[in-house]
């Protein structure tokens, strides 16, 4: 299954299971029925006039796609969920569409009244996670969502959704991620494990 966020994946509560997912995107090129490489099978709806706690979706691969849902490139391979809570200075990485790999650190956890733009208006979140980026550049950028945040030995620990262009101690800006757990119950999936 393909783990992403609704805005990703369901448009921002716009589509119904079943529905297309396209590689690349239709945003990147994508066509159908060429680059169909799953069908949508549930989403957490955005809500406007109340506080979410996730922007999360899952879809169903093809099955004549051969798929490693382990195979995280240069972070290596995807060690399950983390159980241990995920605490300020913790380091984190993530692969994403837009900047690749990244490396970054917790700055706060259980963060209420994240704002996030979206086309259907300013939602609000609470209990996210926030990091910034320890490289050179930020720890996300615009296309990133969805991305999976790893912990250092591997455990998918964050949902990435959101961030910004400035902010943070090193000006590189922050990004914003849903914690793993309640994205997992809510979806009713597990992360895959060795």
């Amino acid at each position: 299954m393909i783990l992403s966020n609704n805005h990703v994946l369901a448009n921002e509560n716009d589509a119904e299971a079943g529905d297309a997912i396209l590689q690349p995107g239709a945003y990147d090129g994508g066509h159908r029925p060429g680059d169909v490489v799953a069908k949508l099978t549930r989403f957490v709806k955005l809500k406007p006039r109340t506080a979410n706690v996730m922007d999360a979706a899952v879809a169903e691969v093809r099955r004549a796609i051969a798929v490693d849902p382990l195979d995280y490139h240069d972070l290596g391979r995807l060690a399950g969920p983390r159980v241990a809570p995920l605490l300020p200075g913790v380091e984190v990485a993530k692969l994403g569409r837009t900047t690749g790999t990244t490396r970054g650190r917790v700055t706060a956890i259980e963060l209420d009244n994240v704002v996030v733009d979206y086309d259907a208006g300013a939602l609000s979140f609470d209990d996210q996670i926030e990091i910034e980026s320890t490289g050179r550049g930020p720890f996300s950028a615009g296309g990133d969502s969805g991305s999976l945040i790893l912990d250092r030995d591997g455990r998918g620990c964050a949902l990435l959704f959101a961030g910004s262009d400035t902010g943070g101690t090193n000006g590189r800006g922050l990004t914003y991620a849903n914690p793993i757990g309640p994205v997992l119950r809510k979806l009713a999936i597990e992360l895959a494990s060795p």
